[in-house]
C-alpha cells in the first residue's frame, strides 16, 4: 500500500516538474529539503523543551509522543506551506512558457526529474510523519519490508547535517553501530523492539529493527559504544522501522558476562610400566667340603 503511495508521489511530482519547468521543481526540491533538515535536527530539543512547558503548566496531561508528532509535523510541513505560500504564492498556477523548442523540451524533461526526486522525498517524510503517530501501530509502514523505503530516504537527506559521526555514519540517524563479541570493550543489549500485543516479551507479533540482519530478533547484541555510557544509542532509523519514537521503545542494555578463565591443563598421565632398577644381590650359602672332597662323605678314615 505504502509503494503505491511512493509512486503516486514520484509520478505526480515529475508531472508538476514537467509542467513548471527545471526551475521551479529544483526550486520546490530544495525548500523540501531545507524542511526536512530543520525537521529532523530540531524536533528532539524542540520536543523536549515544549514537554517541560506542559508538564510545568497543566502537569503530565499531554503524553509525549504527541508533543512530538505536533512539533515534527510543524517543523516540516508547517514550514513549507509558509515557504510556498509567502514565496511562490502566483507561481504555483503558471505552466513554463513554451518559447524555443528544444529549451523547453528540455526543461521540461530535466524538471520531470527534479520534481521526481522532489516527490520522493515528499512521500518519505509522510512516512516518517506517520510512523509518529501514537495510534494505529499495525497499520505504520514498515520500511524494511517496502520495496522503495522513502522514509529512510527522508530521514537520511534530513540528517546530513545533524553532526555525531562515526566511521562515515551519522549516531543521531543509524545509532550506535553493531560490533562483535570477541571485541571486549563492545557492549551488549537488544534489538529495539516495540511491545505490540503487551506482553512484556518480544514474539512474532512485535515489531524490532532487524540490526545484524539474520531475520530473527536477536536479544544478545553486541555494539560499539561509543560514548561509553553503557547503553546503546537509538537512531532516527530504529524509531522509525519500529514505528515508536518515544521511550515505549524497548531495548535491553546490561552489562557483558564475565568470561572465565580456563583452568591451566593437567600434567598428562604417564602409561609406561613401571621398571625396578634394583639387582638382587642375595647369593646362595657356601657348602662346607669334607677333607676328602666329597661333601656328603663322613670323616676321614672311616668305612
Amino acid at each position: 500500500m505504502y509503494d503505491l503511495l511512493v509512486i503516486a508521489s514520484v509520478l505526480g511530482c515529475g508531472w508538476l516538474g514537467f509542467r513548471h519547468g527545471l526551475q521551479a521543481a529544483v526550486v520546490a526540491a530544495l525548500e523540501f529539503l531545507a524542511c526536512l533538515t530543520i525537521a529532523t535536527v530540531a524536533h528532539e530539543p524542540v520536543t523536549d523543551l515544549v514537554d517541560a512547558g506542559i508538564q510545568m503548566a497543566l502537569g503530565p496531561l499531554v503524553p509525549q509522543g504527541w508533543i512530538m508528532l505536533v512539533v515534527f509535523a510543524g517543523l516540516l510541513w508547517g514550514t513549507f506551506a509558509l515557504l510556498r505560500r509567502g514565496l511562490h504564492r502566483n507561481e504555483d498556477d503558471q505552466p513554463l512558457d513554451d518559447g524555443e523548442a528544444a529549451v523547453a523540451v528540455a526543461s521540461r524533461v530535466c524538471g520531470a526529474v527534479a520534481g521526481g526526486l522532489g516527490g520522493l522525498l515528499l512521500a518519505g517524510g509522510a512516512l516518517v510523519t506517520f510512523s509518529m503517530l501514537p495510534l494505529l501501530s499495525v497499520l505504520k509502514p514498515v520500511g524494511d519490508r517496502m520495496f522503495i523505503d522513502a522514509g529512510r530516504i527522508a530521514l537520511e537527506a534530513g540528517a546530513l547535517f545533524a553532526g555525531d559521526w562515526h566511521e562515515g555514519r551519522s549516531l543521531v540517524l543509524h545509532g550506535e553501530p553493531v560490533s562483535r563479541s570477541s571485541i571486549l570493550s563492545a557492549g551488549l543489549t537488544s534489538e529495539p523492539w516495540l511491545d505490540m500485543d503487551g506482553d512484556s516479551t518480544p514474539t512474532e507479533a512485535d515489531r524490532f529493527r532487524d540490526l545484524d540482519e539474520n531475520g530473527a530478533f536477536s536479544n544478545d547484541l553486541y555494539y560499539t559504544d561509543v560514548d561509553g555510557d553503557r547503553m546503546r544509542r537509538i537512531g532516527m532509523i530504529d524509531k522509525y522501522v519500529c514505528g515508536c519514537w518515544t521511550s515505549a521503545l524497548n531495548h535491553d542494555d546490561r552489562p557483558r558476562p564475565v568470561e572465565k578463565k580456563p583452568a591451566p591443563p593437567k600434567p598428562p598421565i604417564s602409561t609406561e610400566p613401571k621398571t625396578d632398577n634394583r639387582t638382587d644381590t642375595k647369593t646362595e650359602p657356601a657348602q662346607k667340603s669334607t677333607p676328602s672332597g666329597d661333601p656328603k662323605s663322613g670323616p676321614a678314615g672311616t668305612n
